[in-house]
């Protein structure tokens, strides 16, 4: 064969291969869509939030106080697993930090701590919101 023949096939092998994957990858994600595509924000809830306060008496050195919070996110499926981005915005001190919850079975949990030693001068107030998620197939 000439060198323009061998040029010829393999131009179209590998365009033949470049369609095939766009095709395949493509159909994997319109599959993937329509399986999940009734799960949103709105299916994830965050049920409740309690912080406990415990304060630590030393004979030597200053008193020590730990802001020790806990909270439960749930989801309305079950079936799968998600990993849940929350945004924790502490209104005392006006920082935001972002967390990754796994929800499990509907459920998941997450947690804060705060402390005297840690910067914190009174009890924080909390908003939490659910950023985003990403599913886990089973």
């Amino acid at each position: 064969m000439d060198e323009n023949k061998k040029s010829n096939i393999l131009k179209t092998v590998v365009i033949s291969v470049a369609i095939s994957v766009i095709i395949s990858v493509g159909i994997c994600s319109l599959l993937k869509k329509s399986a999940f595509n009734n799960i949103s924000l709105s299916n994830f809830k965050i049920e409740s939030f309690n912080m406990e306060t415990e304060k630590t008496t030393f004979t030597y050195s200053e008193d020590s106080i730990s802001y020790d919070g806990s909270g439960k996110i749930s989801c309305t499926d079950t079936k799968n697993d998600y990993l849940v981005l929350l945004e924790e915005i502490n209104k005392t001190t006006n920082k935001t930090t972002y967390d990754y919850i796994i929800v499990h079975n509907g459920n998941g949990e997450f947690g804060t701590y705060d402390s005297s030693y840690l910067g914190a001068k009174e009890k924080p107030q909390y908003e939490f919101n659910i950023i985003g998620f990403q599913i886990f197939n089973k």
